[in-house]
């Protein structure tokens, strides 16, 4: 990689200087571009005027803008960038509350750098797929009737009308659509979607189901392809049209 261009860019959203010097130092000596700002208004207006991104690491606490903020004000600018909250928080109402503003995963201080590299590094390689308009290969696009799933994309398409999904969204879906017409269970889901207890309280997967149900259903208010199955879980029907 020889300039800027060629580098997988990360916006780093941390307000303590000395972990965010370590963290710049290291991600440029694995060939990182990095962005970095201290607040949440500077995280929201470098996104926006330096972009596109191919990772954001976001911090919770910020001056004048949380984390949690943060991450919803990026959402409504972009649905797929692949978005990694790093906090001291580590309790699991933390973690929900990151899921349900667009988190796409999750990180402890004091943490391992090896870990948290690896972690960037999956993410930032997924994301160049879809900056880049390239596809995976067939085993990560998948299709029921009239839904296509391209998962290297993060794009979800319905009757030739096409949304961008995050990384989660796309979990959740792929799990409903590997078994179309079976009923998922939610501990399943919580377990496998989100790394959660199944015995976890939450509305987090209820919100997703409606966010998706407005991209595929005529009337998302009487859904007839993502249906909910009380004290069950939830089940893809086969579109047809």
């Amino acid at each position: 990689m020889t300039n800027n261009d060629e580098k997988f860019k990360i916006l780093l959203v941390e307000d303590e200087p000395h972990i965010a010097f370590s963290l710049i130092l290291n991600l440029e000596a694995e060939g990182f571009y990095v962005v970095h700002a201290a607040t949440g208004p500077k995280a929201v207006q470098d996104f926006g005027a330096e972009g596109p991104f191919h990772a954001i690491i976001l911090d919770v606490m910020l001056p004048e803008m949380d984390g949690f903020q943060v991450a919803k004000a990026i959402r409504l600018q972009d649905a797929r960038v692949a978005i990694l909250m790093l906090t001291a928080r580590s309790a699991e109402n933390d973690r929900l509350l990151g899921f349900e503003a667009g988190v796409d995963d999750y990180i402890a201080k004091p943490f391992h750098l090896k870990e948290l590299l690896a972690r960037v590094r999956r993410m930032t390689e997924r994301a160049n797929l879809y900056i880049n308009k390239k596809s995976l290969n067939g085993s990560d696009e998948i299709t029921v009737g009239t839904l296509h799933l391209d998962f290297g994309q993060l794009l979800l398409t319905h009757n030739q009308q096409s949304h961008a999904v995050t990384k989660l969204e796309a979990d959740f879906l792929r799990e409903l659509m590997e078994q179309p017409g079976r009923v998922v269970s939610r501990e399943h889901l919580l377990e496998k979607v989100w790394g959660l207890r199944a015995t976890t309280e939450t509305r987090t997967i209820d919100n997703f189901v409606v966010r998706l149900r407005k991209m595929i259903e005529v009337d998302p208010k009487n859904p007839k392809l993502l249906l909910s199955v009380r004290g069950k879980g939830y089940k893809l029907q086969t579109p047809t049209t």
